[in-house]
């Protein structure tokens, strides 16, 4: 299992797949933004809708709680990913208060806090420890973490290869969140987001249904 200490925020899964499906960024995978292309493509997105925020971010990571023995939500959903400028990442031990002593960027934690009203208006800003027990994705890191140095702080955007999965079908909500497309009208502008929820509507249904793509 490994263990990651993030300092971010959380991002609703429900959020993530209403983003995905209305930027319309294929190469992300709402379902877990670890695996493939997904962190790539998730930063390029950001750059494009937030450059303000992410001139005074290093690329992001997108960090999954994974619990295999979790059996009340599928693998390899839970509710929320969390949105990171920093990670450390460790199958052993992390010296917590190390990490955090090396401090945040008063331009870098100003920036997150930004982002953090953008996208997930409410999360508390802070340093979490997160559990994920993907065999696949502990070999990666340890290949990642060789790569970047023995210190393990992740300041690249990698992709990390992994497998998709789906989550259990969603019987309810659907109606509410192509609603919520009006909430996020600023995110391409548009003014008629009516006929944009029809266009997508298909999409979220896959989504929702537990199609990954």
């Amino acid at each position: 299992m490994s263990v990651f200490l993030v300092h971010g925020f959380r991002w609703a899964r429900n959020e993530i797949r209403i983003h995905v499906v209305l930027q319309e960024v294929d190469d992300a995978a709402p379902n877990n933004l670890m695996c493939g292309d997904s962190e790539e493509a998730m930063n390029e997105n950001f750059r494009e809708l937030y450059p303000g925020p992410m001139a005074n971010l290093p690329p992001l990571r997108f960090i999954e709680p994974l619990n295999p023995n979790n059996e009340k939500f599928k693998y390899p959903s839970e509710p929320f990913a969390y949105v990171a400028d920093v990670v450390v990442q460790s199958e052993d031990v992390i010296d917590v208060t190390e990490v955090m002593n090396t401090g945040i960027r008063a331009a870098q934690w100003d920036a997150m806090a930004d982002l953090r009203d953008i996208i997930a208006k409410g999360e508390k800003i802070g340093w979490f420890v997160v559990h994920n027990g993907d065999r696949q994705l502990a070999q990666q890191e340890r290949l990642k973490k060789d790569e970047n140095g023995a210190n393990g702080v992740e300041n690249e955007a990698d992709a990390i290869a992994g497998a998709e999965a789906v989550e259990a079908k969603y019987s309810k909500g659907l109606g509410e969140q192509v609603a919520r497309l009006q909430v996020h009208a600023k995110y391409d502008g548009s003014s008629d987001m009516n006929e944009k929820a029809d266009k997508k509507g298909g999409k979220f249904k896959k989504l929702f249904r537990g199609d990954s793509r």
